[in-house]
């Protein structure tokens, strides 16, 4: 069935159906073979309008397998969504999967900001292997967003608004109807008589975007019919010039970068302007969300002009920039070293679990660092506790353990999450990512059967750029 074109404001409204989503899905999906569709349903009439156009794409088009997500936010007329979203998807004959959060606003967030992360991560992590999510963000949508951003202060990236794809969990995140009015949508949904329930936060003036489109929108079309379109297509301008400050940043760093590390004193002799940008594209690329502008500042002051010996540190929720021997890292907090004093060593071959930290091997046989035979006891793993000290040649004096780890050029975080390996309260083994110090008098000979203790999948971070290029410290 086709939906006839409406009349909206004296201004006729596009036609939305399965075409209109076909031409628009066309350069965001493989031309060919199985596309694995999941519509995000609210319980709206938007969202509603694209999983009727999606199953019609599908029943026209088998390689389309489409199911509904829907996230319960246990909010405002969460009930009444819900239903509506199980109506909907039971009208056309979609699978439907019910996500359950709950949003708890905090850290000077907002419930509007605090629900839009918790129904992303549902989503993400919900989506299959390369399957695509589709949500119903449309033309108006964009122009609020780009509206929203301006009014944030926001820079290029932000007045980009929404991007029509982008990764999303093991699959991708499509907005198909960037292009489309609103109207369009209520017109279908209308039109083919969609169950659906309207959010009463979307008419909440405490909340910005409830705010911006009944309070200000109206007279923005009044007086510019066309605002929607325009504002969106400056966003798509931004976004262009965006992209090539993009590519711009990833020629630039791919000359600069050491490992996973940037050279600071390289850095500080770009331009300002590049500096800035150069940072913000470097922690992205390293999964974190860079700081507001003025902590990034910060940067300069903190990390840049620091006397040579000294390890500073710029902090914000969820990331953190470090400056050791010369080299930035970037990282989200590393979690602290899961294990207790005294934790019992496994008695057979096998992993023992560091979190976000990796995971130490304990394996046997005739590769060995760890004479069994040269000690009293069971060996027990841990975390440093201070005063350590370890003799690694025979004939050498014993060294308190932070020597040890300063000359293995390991940075501090690194350090403090070294595993340590005891029998009773003697040192026998440090596990360090990439390398294992054995006291000398409990090293096995060449050929001895005994253990020996590999770190495993540690985080870049916690191996040193100049560690991986110049090579292991102890041989």
């Amino acid at each position: 069935m086709s939906a006839s074109p409406a009349v909206c404001a004296g201004r006729t409204v596009p036609e939305f159906g399965a075409a209109t989503l076909e031409r628009a899905l066309a350069p965001l999906v493989a031309p060919a073979g199985l596309v694995a569709l999941a519509v995000a349903i609210s319980g709206g009439a938007d969202s509603a309008a694209l999983l009727s156009a999606v199953v019609a794409l599908g029943r026209a088009q088998p390689r389309f397998r489409v199911r509904a997500l829907h996230v319960d936010h246990g909010l405002v007329a969460a009930a009444a969504l819900a239903t509506a979203a199980r109506a909907a998807a039971a009208a056309l004959e979609v699978p439907l999967a019910i996500l359950t959060v709950r949003v708890a606003s905090g850290d000077g967030q907002s419930l509007e900001e605090a629900a839009r992360i918790a129904r992303r991560a549902a989503l993400a992590a919900a989506l299959e292997v390369g399957e695509c999510l589709l949500t119903a963000h449309h033309l108006e949508d964009q122009a609020e967003t780009l509206l929203l951003q301006l009014l944030r202060g926001a820079g290029p990236r932000g007045l980009s608004a929404m991007p029509a794809a982008g990764p999303l969990g093991r699959g991708r995140q499509l907005r198909p109807l960037l292009a489309v009015p609103r109207a369009a949508l209520r017109a279908h949904a209308r039109a083919h008589a969609l169950p659906w329930h309207e959010d009463p936060m979307n008419d909440d003036p405490r909340f910005d975007r409830a705010y911006l489109r009944s309070a200000l929108w109206p007279a923005l079309v009044a007086r510019w019919p066309a605002a929607a379109a325009t504002l969106a297509r400056s966003a798509s301008h931004v976004a262009a010039a965006q992209r090539l400050l993009d590519l711009d940043s990833a020629e630039r760093l791919a000359g600069l970068l050491c490992g996973p590390a940037l050279p600071a004193a390289a850095l500080a002799a770009e331009p300002r302007l590049r500096r800035m940008e150069l940072l913000r594209y470097w922690l992205r690329s390293r999964g974190l969300r860079p700081p507001p502008t003025r902590r990034l500042q910060g940067v300069e002051r903190e990390l840049l002009r620091a006397r040579p010996d000294a390890t500073p540190r710029v902090a914000w929720k969820g990331g953190e920039l470090r400056r050791f021997a010369g080299l930035l890292y970037a990282f989200a907090p590393l979690p602290p070293l899961p294990l207790m004093p005294g934790t019992p060593l496994p008695a057979a071959p096998g992993l023992v679990e560091l979190g976000g930290l990796g995971r130490i091997a304990v394996l046997g046989g005739r590769r060995a660092a760890v004479d069994l035979g040269a000690v009293r006891g069971p060996l027990t793993l841990g975390p440093r506790q201070g005063g350590e000290r370890l003799r690694v040649a025979p004939q050498g004096p014993g060294r308190p353990l932070k020597d040890w780890l300063r000359e293995a050029r390991l940075p501090p975080w690194a350090r403090a999450r070294a595993v340590l390996v005891r029998d009773q309260e003697q040192l026998v083994a440090v596990v360090l990512p990439h390398a294992t110090l054995v006291a000398a008098e409990c090293r096995a000979a060449a050929g001895t059967t005994g253990i020996s203790l590999e770190w495993q999948d540690a985080p870049d971070v916690m191996a040193p750029a100049l560690f991986v290029e110049r090579g292991p410290p102890f041989g």
